[in-house]
């Protein structure tokens, strides 16, 4: 593996390319040498089988979508329903790309009983790829076909191929007892392709995809660095003008001017600006809520303010920071504050070449322990309403008995970080490579001060260490008070 992503970082280096070229399938694309580099990687790992990568179904007007990590990560393209097919040659290897055609899936609100009018300038998709030499000069795929003609041209693509690697989709849809469960596009089509070549051994490309996406080349690193960077100014923004009165919908307005004036249109997740009693929930709970932020501040209360998500052409960032709404903490506050950030350095200080990921867990986990905070995991002795969350958690991590559910292990410090906000690592013994961007995020829920706080830096890993993309955003209680006092 480390000989195969060395040849692709000198791929990388030779081809000399950098964003977006006059012929690019997309306004925020990589040149296409980039995308090239990465599927000839992914298929030297295949071996002798055809790979086949769905886009994502994005016929959703009302809403703004990205297209499928993946996909994108392989192709640069945007077009709704597109579908990649690769397989190896005796010389090469034969890429397809199947796309919509000009007008299909568009959406107009122009009465077309006159078709004619489809073809009007101002009733025309905008940079979408279709069928024919514009495509393939975009994305150096040699072939194109209409999306429509998958199922009949695919026999003939993939032929005799005894294996075909899927970019399988583990998603998950809940229906009511007895009723079967909806499925995505992705997985219809995987189950469609298994019946049109039931001979076939259908496996899951998308382990392979997530490891090379684990390690970022300089484009990539390029965008997330910048979207960081334009998450801190806003954080920071954020903290100079909290105030006891303010409502934190305002302050969530203030972070998404920065960022779209910036450049930045887009956000990695919905708006986390918890404050008070709000603050004591995991997030995603929230997001059930149309508010899910609408709190007067008062004084005294805590803002975790897990929203430093701005994103750049599709590069995902996240940092958080815990501001208390009268300026300054409380003793209180502060103690608990302050040994949440001795956590967070104590991982830091683990990662050193040969680290794994459960090094890091360990070290932070530590810091909780010395503090003696794992008896408040006790779930026996502090009942379900009073015991605390703490991640890492010191008894899960550190091997002491758990009377409550374990938490997941690859989640109790941080993420992986990309075209996605946040992609688990999924196995604690995970070495610590040069390129990866994780998080390091500790943080605790203590329900006697009616409050959570964390802290969440974006890391780099480099060859001989790593370094703080965020590092440069007010970040111990004396820094965060005085960031406030401005």
């Amino acid at each position: 593996m480390t000989e195969q992503f060395l040849r692709f970082a000198i791929t990388l280096l030779l081809t000399n390319v950098w964003v977006t070229n006059l012929l690019a399938q997309s306004d925020i694309a990589f040149a296409p040498e980039v995308y090239a580099a990465r599927r000839m990687l992914l298929m030297e790992q295949i071996g002798n089988a055809a790979l086949i990568v769905p886009g994502k179904y994005m016929i959703q007007p009302e809403h703004i979508l990205k297209q499928n990590p993946n996909f994108w990560y392989l192709t640069g393209v945007e077009s709704p329903y597109a579908i990649l097919v690769v397989v190896p040659e005796e010389n090469g290897l034969r890429e397809v790309l199947f796309l919509p055609e000009h007008f299909q899936f568009a959406v107009s609100n122009f009465p077309q009983k006159d078709l004619r009018f489809r073809a009007a300038t101002w009733n025309q998709p905008i940079r979408r790829l279709y069928p024919g030499d514009e495509a393939q000069t975009a994305t150096g795929i040699a072939e194109t076909y209409l999306v429509d003609d998958f199922k009949d041209r695919v026999l003939e693509i993939v032929s005799e191929k005894k294996t075909i690697y899927f970019m399988s989709d583990s998603e998950e849809y809940y229906a009511p007892p007895g009723l079967s469960p909806a499925t995505s596009f992705s997985q219809q089509l995987e189950s469609d392709l298994a019946a049109i070549f039931p001979g076939a051994t259908m496996k899951d490309a998308t382990p392979l995809v997530n490891r090379m996406r684990d390690i970022k080349d300089e484009h990539e690193i390029a965008l997330i660095r910048r979207a960081v960077e334009i998450s801190t100014m806003s954080l920071a923004a954020a903290g100079r003008a909290i105030e006891p009165g303010k409502n934190a919908l305002e302050l969530v307005g203030l972070m998404q001017h920065i960022w779209k004036r910036e450049g930045a249109p887009h956000v990695s997740h919905p708006p986390m600006f918890a404050v008070g009693p709000d603050s004591l929930r995991m997030y995603a709970l929230s997001y059930e809520n149309y508010n899910n932020v609408d709190h007067i501040m008062q004084a005294g209360e805590l803002a975790y303010v897990d929203y430093g998500v701005a994103e750049v052409d599709m590069y995902a960032s996240d940092v958080c920071r815990t501001f208390p709404i009268s300026g300054k903490f409380t003793p209180e506050q502060r103690k608990y504050y302050d040994i949440v950030v001795e956590a967070e350095e104590a991982a830091l200080a683990s990662i050193k070449p040969g680290a794994k990921y459960i090094d890091l867990v360990k070290a932070s986990a530590g810091v909780f322990k010395k503090y003696g905070l794992q008896k408040y995991e006790d779930i026996d002795a502090m009942g379900v309403e009073n015991v605390w969350g703490i991640f890492p958690s010191p008894t899960h991590f550190l091997g002491e008995p758990l009377t409550n559910p374990a938490p997941v292990p690859a989640r109790g410090l941080g993420h992986h970080v990309d075209l996605v906000v946040a992609r688990t690592i999924t196995d604690p013994d995970t070495s610590i490579e040069p390129g990866m961007v994780i998080t390091i995020e500790p943080k605790l829920y203590i329900p006697e001060l009616g409050t959570g706080m964390m802290i969440e830096d974006m890391i780099l890993i480099t060859e001989d260490g790593y370094e703080n993309l965020s590092k440069n955003l007010a970040r111990t209680a004396d820094e965060i008070e005085a960031l406030m006092a401005q």
